[in-house]
């Protein structure tokens, strides 16, 4: 199927549309997504054969959304019909899209991972499903391009937390923010942070995610944020070799007292290269550059460590009973970078 992205909304994916190209022949009716849902479903159940539908396209090909109306169309025509399975499956999306999409040039929503989504079916029914992702983009982390943005997570949580929440955190506005300012507006005209915002918590809760779990995410949203605001001054040491020192003590309490690490243990981790040989410990100080590198590094690999957290542990609420001989799988492959 060759799909354009008309960028407004048509009312050409309803429930009605679902039963028009339920169980019909490829062909039969005009090109449709749904028609490729038909067509993969329907030999899935006749053939007992997995399937995969592939999605790729430039950035703001609709790509996303095509993949969304897909599990749409898959979990309205199992035969199992609405259950908790199924309604848990589909809010994995909104989260993903959370913590995975941001604003581009091209796109306002554009997935900066891959996703390879398989859904478990046993008799036409859903059981179960897994998400593999990749490739998450983690320079977006620490720095964006004129009008882009970082990861919608952020500013959602900064639109949707309370001022007690934030306080809590210490949080301030978007634009205060050095790993949220680098694009210039923090706004997207098409977008409501504040409605996303009460969605990801929506989904969180019917994933079942528990209060210690949701209080965890925001503390290392928070942490990331922090660090983005740490900033380093010259000094010279006896030897008359650049080090640096930590201009920013207040940032540092809030990271410790957030991720419930040692101030020492932190300043060093920002400010010293530690290389250990026998039994000896020795500490090199950093030149602001290498300073600057070590704190971005420090923040990219507490994003990635909580998005894979995220997708296994959604992946350990979905998947259903284990994969047994008679179970059949219809799988999408989402897939950003084929831009030519």
């Amino acid at each position: 199927l060759v799909a354009v992205n008309p960028y407004k909304t048509f009312n050409i994916y309803g429930l009605d549309v679902v039963k028009r190209y339920e169980n019909k022949t490829l062909g039969s009716l005009p090109p449709h997504l749904f028609a490729l849902g038909s067509a993969s479903f329907g030999k899935m159940v006749k053939d007992s054969e997995n399937q995969v539908i592939v999605i790729s396209g430039e950035s703001g090909a609709g790509k996303t959304e095509s993949t969304k109306l897909l599990m749409q169309y898959l979990a309205a025509v199992n035969t199992s019909g609405s259950n908790l399975v199924t309604e848990r499956i589909l809010q994995a999306n909104p989260l993903l899209e959370s913590f995975g999409n941001a604003k581009t040039i091209r796109n306002d929503n554009s997935s900066r991972f891959g996703k390879y989504a398989e859904l478990y079916f046993k008799g036409g029914s859903i059981i179960g499903a897994k998400i593999s992702e990749y490739l998450l983009e983690k320079s977006r982390i620490v720095t964006q391009a004129a009008e882009e943005r970082n990861y919608h997570v952020f500013y959602e949580m900064l639109t949707g937390l309370n001022e007690a929440e934030k306080a809590k955190y210490g949080l301030m506005t978007a634009e205060k923010y050095f790993y949220l300012n680098r694009g210039g507006n923090c706004d997207i005209d098409s977008k409501s942070d504040l409605r996303d915002f009460n969605d990801l918590r929506s989904a969180m809760d019917v994933l079942g995610f528990t209060s210690t779990e949701k209080e965890t995410i925001m503390r290392i949203l928070a942490s990331v944020l922090h660090l983005g605001n740490v900033y380093f001054n010259k000094v010279q040491n006896e030897h008359h070799n650049e080090g640096v020192e930590i201009g920013s003590d207040a940032e540092i309490k809030w990271i410790s007292h957030l991720l419930q690490l040692s101030e020492k243990w932190l300043k060093e981790a920002l400010t010293m290269k530690v290389t250990e040989a026998r039994s000896e410990r020795l500490l090199t100080p950093l030149t602001i550059d290498q300073a600057l590198d070590a704190r971005d590094a420090i923040a990219k690999a507490l994003y990635q460590r909580l998005f894979s957290w995220l997708v296994e542990r959604v992946n350990h609420i979905v998947k259903g009973p284990e994969v047994r001989e008679r179970t059949n799988s219809i799988a999408i492959l989402d897939i950003f970078a084929f831009e030519d």
